[in-house]
């Protein structure tokens, strides 16, 4: 009855247990006999115990690196004819390769390789040793002080690349430390605007409400001049105008400021719709500035631009077939902005001018535009209407 075949013995040198068990796993499962050492000092005492037919090392490692381990293993006359694999991805340098040529390592692999690639090298390593008849048909070792200058400036060399890899590490870990950064600060930020749009919320309801409770009264004190039907609509439009206000606010990323040209524009369409008459073409003309304007002002400035575009759209073309109302914009080199709104209809020489300014709409334009708006307001009514709002700065910012 025949014995069976002893194992092949390896060695697996790593500091990596991660790289252990993987090479641990593949070699035992292919009918090896495998241990296990993390690091060169610690592999050498195995190998001169149990004298493995092959080890399989990295190149870094601490106490004792793969070169080093290499040197002692083919200077030690029980274990030089022991079949030696370096199996690394660390600091390759054609001069890390040609030292590991010169102390005898049969190969040199380089991280990672396929399982069937690594098991067909390490069994074509073990044939080739085992068709060595003697330890002396394998290369002289270095000389000492060849050796020891040689692993020397190996090294210093990968002393140098791990610094220049610390270095990159560290430039790496500052740039996402400033993208966190700023990614919470601009979180912050965020949190900061909610948080005090929420507070300002209930106060502004309250101002908005407070204003169309203002409105109603001074409507209900000329009742006896227009219809119900006529009052319904008119303050319908000024709610218009305030409620539009908070939809582009809505839509909008930024909760403080809005449009200026979008709310004009839409708060200008609408209007026209509003009062469109069939026998009437009105053109809608507007050359307006994409500028931002502050949420504080926008509720009073439309309820001004409501009031002057809804009397052109009443009382401007009478017996016209076609009209033109306009909202042009100017950046005012005195104030911050300057608007002129108006038609070019009959004008304030065919109609009774102070019976006009004794009207709500126009107490609303002067009132709002002197005290809520802090602006200065001039009237031209020759040539059709135009109000030209001087406005400050600070609707702006």
């Amino acid at each position: 009855m025949s014995q069976n075949k002893p194992l092949k013995k390896i060695l697996l040198v790593d500091d990596r247990q991660e790289n252990l068990y993987l090479l641990d796993s593949l070699l035992k499962g292919s009918g090896y006999a495998v241990e296990q050492a993390t690091n060169g000092e610690e592999a050498l005492k195995l190998a001169h115990n149990s004298q493995p037919d092959m080890i399989v090392a990295d190149v870094l490692m601490p106490v004792m690196d793969g070169f080093e381990l290499c040197h002692k293993i083919r200077t030690d006359k029980t274990l030089r004819n022991t079949a030696f694999i370096f199996y690394t991805a660390s600091y390759l340098d054609q001069r890390d390769k040609a030292l590991a040529k010169n102390l005898g390592v049969d190969r040199y692999l380089l991280k990672p390789q396929e399982p069937a690639e690594l098991l067909r090298v390490f069994r074509e390593v073990l044939e080739e040793h085992d068709g060595s008849s003697s330890g002396d048909e394998h290369q002289q070792p270095l000389h000492e002080k060849q050796y020891l200058r040689e692993h020397n400036e190996s090294l210093v060399r990968m002393l140098e690349k791990k610094v220049l890899e610390l270095d990159q590490s560290r430039q790496i870990l500052e740039e996402e430390v400033q993208v966190r950064k700023q990614a919470e600060e601009k979180l912050k930020a965020s949190l900061l605007e909610k948080e005090v749009l929420l507070k300002e919320i209930y106060h502004r309801t309250k101002n908005n409400m407070q204003v169309i409770v203002g409105l109603l009264d001074l409507q209900a004190r000329k009742l006896g001049e227009n219809s119900p039907e006529v009052v319904f609509r008119e303050m319908s439009d000024r709610i218009f105008s305030m409620s539009l206000v908070h939809d582009l606010l809505f839509r909008s990323k930024n909760l403080y400021e809005i449009q200026l040209d979008q709310y004009l524009q839409s708060l200008a369409e609408r209007l026209l719709t509003v009062y469109r008459q069939p026998e009437l073409e009105v053109e809608l003309d507007l050359q307006l500035l994409p500028t931002r304007l502050n949420i504080q002002f926008a509720v009073p400035l439309g309820l001004v631009i409501n009031e002057i575009l809804s009397n052109s759209m009443k009382h401007a073309f009478p017996g016209r077939a076609t009209g033109r109302i306009f909202i042009v914009a100017h950046e005012s080199p005195v104030h911050g902005l300057m608007l002129q709104v108006g038609d070019n209809g009959v004008g304030l020489a065919e109609v009774d001018a102070i019976k006009d300014a004794e009207t709500l709409g126009a107490h609303i334009i002067r009132t709002v535009v002197e005290y809520q708006l802090r602006g200065k307001l001039t009237l031209d009514g020759l040539n059709g209407v135009t109000y030209t709002l001087d406005l400050p700065d600070t609707l702006l910012q």
